[in-house]
């Protein structure tokens, strides 16, 4: 039997927090609540005093990372240690990003991720099925080291090629593409399951809701809209804008833009890159104020470009010190910034009913934090320690 029991430690939960005991058996967590185990005579034991005990972070928006590029043509190996380098920061679950790019080279990366690393969307319900079944036979089916990759990858998030000539940031203009029927159909697939996009392309709204109806979540991003134009585009279930404040147009108080738009619609879920370059921390803290802890999600944008020169070509900062630069510029307590984190972009995407808390029956990714420094000291992951 695979089994973690993490003790005394200080446990954050969607609602709340206190001082609980976790235990991790199978692929699950099987308890929240004081154990009265003071080991694990089948597994391991951690001590947990003194730290913080979280769910897994979710970033929405991973471009790559040194030595690995979504949007190139990356290897197995590649992405494998990318994984590993984001699951010792606490980052469990991402949605590998793909930029503007020619269709034909965009649908190969698409399927290239489907059949060599099993993204997909029934990732994440195949794995809390196959959990279930294994505590209720008793029968463990770990995978073996070789085959654990501790990220999951539950699909893809487009981010274009539909995007605003006026706001195309570093996207290549030369591969943007009108937002057409034919183009929408061209990009659907299994695994797609964000798309950022500029709406005022689809003025019908007709492959707004072509996308939806394929149950993928759409994103406000690199757009020119208007402040009347982002109001219909929410209308249309349009639900989440992309990085908020780059690659849009500036508030004015006479124009007030897409920005102003989706701070004000309670239905709309911000995303922010907290690295201090993309936005300044007053910036960010108008965003969790005007919009709440509930749909403010912290995301990286990283890149193996990063940030380069002055220039914004992704972040160059992974999710865990996303957290502690909104504590630390005093915008957010940890909970909160855990909040915006894990659970809020589980609940954006349809998850947190698998991922995205501590909960009995929710598949263990936990992280464990140092209280002062906000250090990740240890990471639990499809419920195997890895770091």
């Amino acid at each position: 039997m695979n089994r973690i029991v993490i003790k005394g430690g200080h446990v954050v939960t969607r609602t709340e927090e206190r001082f609980e005991d976790v235990v991790v058996s199978e692929g699950l967590i099987s308890s929240v609540g004081p154990s009265s185990e003071t080991s694990s005579q089948d597994g391991e034991t951690i001590d947990a005093s003194g730290c913080w005990v979280t769910a897994g972070l979710i970033d929405l928006q991973v471009n790559g990372g040194p030595g690995c590029d979504f949007w190139a043509d990356p290897t197995e190996t590649q992405i494998a240690t990318l994984a590993k380098t984001l699951a010792n920061a606490g980052v469990t679950t991402i949605l590998p990003t793909l930029i503007t790019d020619d269709l034909t080279h965009l649908r190969k990366n698409i399927d290239f991720l489907e059949k060599h690393m099993g993204v997909g969307p029934r990732q994440l319900s195949a794995c809390l099925t196959a959990a279930q079944a294994v505590v209720t036979s008793g029968n463990s089916a770990t995978p073996s080291l070789s085959e654990f990759i501790p990220v999951r990858m539950p699909g893809i998030h487009l981010e274009g090629p539909c995007l605003s000539p006026e706001r195309p940031g570093v996207h290549p203009k030369q591969h943007l593409q009108p937002l057409t029927m034919q183009v929408a159909e061209r990009l659907v697939s299994e695994s797609v399951k964000l798309v950022t996009l500029a709406p005022e392309l689809d003025p019908s709204g007709k492959c707004v809701a072509f996308f939806r109806s394929q149950g993928i979540v759409v994103a406000l991003g690199h757009s020119n809209a208007t402040y009347e134009q982002a109001k219909v585009a929410f209308d249309a279930d349009i639900g989440m804008m992309t990085h908020t404040y780059n690659a849009l147009p500036p508030i004015h108080h006479r124009a007030p833009g897409a920005v102003v738009a989706a701070l004000l619609d309670s239905r709309v879920d911000c995303c922010l890159i907290c690295d201090g370059q993309h936005v300044s921390p007053p910036a960010a803290e108008l965003v969790i104020r005007t919009k709440g802890v509930d749909r403010t999600i912290l995301v990286t944008d990283i890149a193996s470009v990063g940030t380069s020169q002055g220039g914004l070509v992704g972040s160059s900062i992974l999710l865990d010190q996303a957290v502690r630069n909104v504590v630390q510029w005093g915008i957010a307590s940890f909970v909160d910034a855990i909040r915006m984190s894990t659970y809020n972009p589980a609940k954006a995407m349809g998850w947190d009913e698998i991922i995205g808390v501590i909960a009995p029956g929710k598949l263990a990714d936990v992280i464990i934090w140092d209280r002062q420094s906000l250090a990740v000291k240890h990471v639990i992951s499809r419920g195997r320690k890895v770091s």
